[in-house]
């Protein structure tokens, strides 16, 4: 059985969006190309997800490893080879 990668984007909480909408725009932008590949989770950092990995702000999770923005195609492409 094939498993999608699991994309965990976590945003703060309780803060204006526009402080954190040109790096939401890149994540979804990145991820929108592989939507249908992928289980994608949009958290706040105050959710119990966030508080059992310890994470807070702007986090994006693949497959339970934090992964910086930078990083985000790279790692799903790696993620997608490892799960087909």
């Amino acid at each position: 059985m094939i498993s999608k990668p699991k994309i965990e984007v976590f945003s703060p909480a309780e803060v204006c969006e526009c402080s954190f909408a040109a790096w939401a725009n890149n994540v979804w932008n990145i991820l929108m190309n592989y939507k249908d590949k992928l289980e994608i989770f949009n958290l706040t950092s105050d959710s119990p997800r966030a508080l059992e990995l310890g994470v807070g702000g702007r986090i994006i999770v693949v497959n339970g490893e934090i992964t910086p923005v930078f990083l985000l195609e790279q790692k799903i492409r790696d993620a997608l080879k490892q799960s087909y």
